[in-house]
């Protein structure tokens, strides 16, 4: 189970760097996630914002739109995670 969340985690955090590139962030921006530390990590150049699995994890399920969302906005806005 553990190992399929961690999948799912390594792929969504693929799928948000395809979605910084569709939007126009081609150079140096990426999205990792930091299994031993259960977090997501954007590199942005020099620069890393990071955004703890645990924060958007929902009774339901882990909340990956509001992730996609608020990765989104700090690239937009380049603010720090809250």
């Amino acid at each position: 189970m553990a190992s399929e969340w961690a999948e799912e985690a390594d792929w969504q955090a693929k799928a948000i760097t395809r979605d910084l590139i569709e939007v126009g962030k081609t150079k140096g921006f990426r999205v990792t996630y930091q299994k031993r530390e259960a977090q997501f990590a954007l590199r942005a150049g020099t620069i890393n914002a990071y955004f703890s699995a645990r924060d958007y994890q929902t009774k339901n399920g882990m909340d990956w739109l509001k992730l996609r969302i608020d990765i989104l906005t700090n690239v937009r806005y380049g603010t720090q995670p809250q």
